[in-house]
């Protein structure tokens, strides 16, 4: 059973250049990784460095959301280079640029806009952005974060939890909600703010997950006109349009290093003698998660050449998430089922089997699966299984 992604004479190429240029300028402080994403705060800081040597090579940005601010990397190098950096636990620093950089190519690149974009581009600054799980889920009376219009400023007011690894952010991508009651795709603007607005201030919040998150509370923050991107209350629709396709899913990764380490330590580790991996159930179990595997690069080879083709990803994309999702939670069971209670133990534990990654696979399991099936909602109402939405009342009858 082959899954191997066949590459090209060109990407191999590219491929060599790429390891050559991270084993020159990869910082010593991530690079033992071992594809675990680098989420410590010296790291992180170390990272910026990092970041905007890539954008200096052109290489911060694929070729799509770059197309009205500049040449980007054509995908087939795109996911040469992801693979990379992902098996050195800095796939994220494509993933934030691009979410960025989707968003402003949706508008006119002019004037800020366009030095916004190529700031991003160049590595020279980062962007957290809202959380948000879900955009069918997407309700103004439950979003956190208010605008009203001042003239030709904006006054936002509220609070919401940001996400983005780099120490200090030089933007924030945020929703605001002008009426909570309103429909949500009338609802919302978008804006890309700088941080040092007064009335802004900055929390870090601690949770299950390692990524870092914070709390961003808007008292009376003036935003001026050109913050705002595309035209007033086209938020959900950008959010829409910029959301369902993380970057990560439009690449073929290679990288599987939970799997991997999962089936080294299988193979190397005994009981009374004899190899845990031999165990007829184990290998049920192990050979199950492999084929997984499998059909999730099957999926993301779909996704990566319907992107370099052209062709429009419409449920596409939700469907390869909610296949990630689904096979990260059952590797989290089949880890504890082949490791038994050792699978728990994080870092901290000396007895912890793979330095503790094993556990860190099971929480980054559990906090990035969708909560809200909005994945199943897109790919239901593609099969044409969606409920139909109830009749307004007062709406007239045809």
């Amino acid at each position: 059973m082959d899954f191997t992604y066949k590459y090209t004479d060109g990407q191999q190429r590219f491929r060599g250049e790429v390891q050559s240029w991270l084993k020159a300028n990869l910082p010593h402080e991530v690079q033992d990784s071992s594809g675990q994403p680098v989420l410590d705060q010296t790291s992180l800081g170390v990272c910026a460095a990092l970041r905007e040597k890539l954008g200096a090579k052109g290489w911060l940005a694929s070729q799509e959301p770059m197309e009205r601010v500049g040449k980007g990397l054509d995908p087939a190098d795109a996911t040469v280079l992801f693979e990379e950096l992902d098996a050195r636990g800095l796939g994220w620093l494509l993933e934030e640029t691009a979410g960025a950089l989707r968003a402003i190519a949706r508008c006119d690149a002019q004037g800020d806009r366009e030095s916004w974009a190529n700031a991003i581009a160049n590595g020279r600054i980062g962007c957290w952005r809202s959380q948000i799980d879900s955009i069918d889920d997407l309700d103004p009376g439950d979003w956190g974060i208010q605008v009203t219009r001042d003239a030709d400023d904006r006054i936002l007011d509220g609070e919401g939890i940001f996400q983005g690894r780099d120490p200090a952010p030089g933007y924030l991508w945020t929703l605001a909600v002008h009426d909570p009651e309103g429909d949500p795709e009338q609802a919302f603007s978008a804006f890309l703010i700088p941080p040092n607005l007064d009335g802004i201030s900055i929390h870090p919040v601690r949770r299950m997950s390692p990524d870092p998150a914070h709390r961003i509370c808007f008292d009376q923050v003036r935003v001026p006109p050109h913050c705002l991107l595309g035209q007033e209350k086209d938020g959900w629709d950008l959010a829409q349009s910029t959301f369902p396709i993380p970057f990560a899913t439009a690449y073929t990764s290679v990288q599987d290093q939970p799997l991997d380490d999962l089936l080294d330590y299988a193979r190397t580790t005994t009981v009374q003698g004899v190899s845990i991996a031999a165990e007829p159930v184990r290998q049920q179990l192990l050979m199950e998660a492999y084929i997984n595997r499998g059909i999730q690069r099957l999926f993301r080879m779909r996704d990566t050449w319907m992107r370099s083709t052209g062709t429009a990803l419409t449920y596409h994309a939700a469907q390869t998430r909610l296949w990630e999702q689904r096979s990260a939670l059952r590797l989290s069971e089949i880890t504890r089922e082949v490791l038994g209670v050792y699978a728990l133990l994080d870092h901290r534990d000396p007895r912890a089997p793979n330095n503790g990654n094993f556990e860190l696979q099971q929480r980054l399991a559990l906090t990035n699966s969708s909560a809200s099936g909005s994945d199943s909602k897109i790919i239901a109402r593609a099969l044409g299984l969606a409920s139909q939405e109830p009749e307004r009342v007062g709406s007239s009858a045809g």
